[in-house]
């Protein structure tokens, strides 16, 4: 029986410094995913590059191990830095207008990919106040519409949280901010008309 327990204990006393490594670079992971978007909406491409190549090599490492450790996919650490590391990739190629990365290419799970889509919406937002903010009307209307088609792709994946968690709560969250911004697209598009036709009737009664 002691030989068993023995076994028992260095089975479990494995497990757990797996679990510890996980953790250490999921963390690790999702603060360098943190500070990678504060550098994107600052404009700051150097860093965002820096900080998307280790975050990869962080991926890689989580990946590995689960290549051995299944059991740890649905750990919640595990499954932010995916989540985090997506989101920021999602955001920075719709920023940019390019061709969204697959699941596969980005090496995440499902369910974080999907969760990282949702909260891109919000990020987007962010971008899109940001342009208002510069005047910059039309190109905060592409970002809006950009918006509008992530959320009807979110609105396709209608699963219970047994099977893809947190879904509902963040399509509702989406939803509101969606709202919001349909507002401020359409004050700031009549805002844009109002000036131009004031400058239009300045013109003709300056002739």
């Amino acid at each position: 029986m002691h030989d068993t327990i023995t076994k028992i204990r260095e089975h479990f006393d494995r497990k757990e410094e797996i679990r510890e490594e996980l953790l250490d670079i999921s963390h690790r992971s999702i603060r360098k995913s943190s500070r990678a978007m504060t550098a994107l909406h600052r404009g700051n491409e150097r860093e965002v590059a820096d900080q998307l190549e280790e975050i990869k090599d962080d991926i890689k490492k989580l990946n590995k191990i689960l290549e051995s450790e299944s059991q740890f996919s649905d750990h919640g650490a595990l499954i932010a830095a995916h989540r985090e590391y997506a989101e920021i990739v999602l955001t920075k190629t719709l920023m940019e207008d390019g061709e969204l990365p697959g699941v596969e290419e980005l090496g995440v799970l499902h369910k974080a990919y999907v969760q990282a889509l949702a909260e891109a919406i919000g990020e987007l937002r962010r971008h899109f106040l940001n342009l208002l903010r510069k005047d910059e009307v039309e190109k905060s209307r592409k970002i809006h519409e950009k918006m509008e088609k992530i959320f009807d792709v979110l609105d396709q994946l209608d699963y219970p949280d047994s099977i893809l968690p947190g879904i509902k709560h963040k399509k509702d969250v989406a939803r509101r901010t969606l709202e919001k911004t349909r507002e401020d697209v359409t004050r700031a598009i009549r805002e844009k008309r109002l000036e131009k036709a004031l400058a239009e009737t300045e013109r003709r009664l300056g002739n």
